[in-house]
């Protein structure tokens, strides 16, 4: 590109008007001098009527599946208008946005191709590792094979919704069909931030009602017991830590010897591990201390005591790393509970410790900051009434009651006490 010309004009500001207008490309300046003018981006369209509508013809920026921006014609139906003014109206209305760079990048590529060149570089890595493995397979077995080869700018609403009419039909539960819907809205979310789409159309999806498919294990004391004395050293270390503090199991297998603190009687939870890999505490409110009661710190001291492992972990596996929580269940907690006839899985312990504590009267906020979670909500749906603890509730109102109401049925002496009630009513 040449260098630009600058020229002195000695004329009138008139003159040098008529100058710029003559030489295309040139503009005076405020010291009347005349300079290379760069093309401006702005257009016009072309309007004309087709039939009965009124159609725009313009260019747009477009930014293709090889990532490459380039441009494109397009052909816009503004509608059926009485006169060509009111159509270019609408041509301008339209225009605005793509004049002034500020309307969407139009993208040209399917949701498979956004996922593998955009999502799946450039997001995934930054989030946790549950949260990557459940977008991964949400993805994979249910949104890519329904939805993945549409265009990226043409997926509307109406196709996730019909999406989870689908996996609803195939029998999939709510959570599954939340999960579908998350999984979408994290991904056009992204594309919405980079101005690629103009809105997220997994917002307004509806869903069914949740539903209980199973009632969560509940240990009772006794088959704690049961289960802490025939377990192995370490996995019963942590299945009795899990029932007294209710940690998730990533967050049992992510601590270390340096966080129990015997001095002050505290666990400190810092961090997690899932499938082996060590990360940053799920939620903000995660990241807690956690009192610890004389009788698991007593059982801490011993079991560090004999344990002969020189690893800072405090549970690891036999190279000295954090334990995988599917390799530890599968080899040394399933066979046992097998063979007790125990129905159990990792998160009974959190559900036990939240329903134990709820029932023995613990105030909801304080059992929301042992279990770390960010809402009273979440911990409500942890803590289930004990059959006792319901029977007992509905004797003590019994027993203020009954004092004072007549019984409506005849007494031992064959005296019908209906008439007093009567009377009282």
């Amino acid at each position: 590109m040449s260098k630009p010309i600058w020229r002195h004009c000695a004329v009138p500001k008139q003159a040098v008007k008529l100058i710029a207008d003559r030489r295309h490309g040139e503009r005076a300046n405020e010291r009347k001098e005349i300079s290379r003018m760069a093309r401006r981006r702005y257009q016009k369209g072309c309007v004309f009527k087709k039939g009965k509508v009124w159609v725009l013809r313009y260019r747009e920026k477009v930014l293709s599946a090889d990532h490459q921006l380039r441009t494109a014609n397009r052909a816009l139906t503004l509608g059926g208008f009485s006169s060509a003014r009111e159509a270019r109206r609408a041509a301008e209305a339209h225009l605005r946005k793509v004049n002034n760079g500020t309307g969407s990048t139009r993208v040209y590529m399917t949701l498979k191709q956004f996922w593998e060149s955009h999502f799946q570089t450039d997001i995934l890595p930054m989030l946790k590792p549950n949260t990557v493995r459940l977008y991964k397979l949400m993805f994979t077995k249910h949104i890519e094979p329904s939805l993945g080869q549409l265009m990226l700018r043409d997926l509307g609403r109406h196709h996730i919704q019909r999406l989870i009419a689908a996996k609803q039909q195939e029998n999939y539960s709510t959570q599954t069909l939340r999960h579908i819907r998350s999984t979408l809205g994290k991904m056009f979310g992204v594309a919405l931030q980079w101005g690629w789409v103009e809105a997220n159309p997994a917002r307004g999806v509806m869903l069914p009602p949740m539903q209980r498919v199973r009632t969560p294990n509940l240990l009772s004391p006794e088959q704690i017991k049961t289960l802490v004395g025939a377990l192995s050293e370490q996995a019963s270390t942590i299945v009795l830590l899990g029932a007294t503090t209710g940690l998730r199991i990533g967050e049992l297998l992510g601590l270390q010897v340096g966080d129990v603190d015997f001095d002050s009687a505290t666990l400190h939870v810092r961090r997690t591990v899932s499938r082996g890999e060590v990360g940053s505490p799920k939620t903000q409110g995660s990241a807690r201390r956690i009192p610890l009661p004389q009788e698991v710190l007593a059982y801490l001291r011993n079991f560090l005591g004999l344990r002969q492992s020189a690893s800072s972990w405090l549970f690891s596996n036999s190279s000295g790393t954090p334990w995988d929580d599917r390799n530890l269940f599968n080899r040394s907690v399933k066979p046992v509970c097998d063979r007790l006839g125990l129905r159990f899985s990792w998160h009974s312990l959190r559900h036990t410790f939240s329903t134990l504590q709820g029932n023995q009267g613990a105030p909801l906020p304080v059992l929301q900051s042992l279990l770390g979670h960010t809402t009273a909500r979440v911990t409500m749906a942890y803590t289930h009434p004990l059959e006792d603890v319901k029977r007992e509730a509905m004797e003590r109102v019994s027993s203020l009651l009954f004092p004072i109401v007549p019984l409506m049925f005849p007494t031992g002496n064959g005296e019908d006490r209906s008439d007093k009630a009567t009377r009282l009513n």
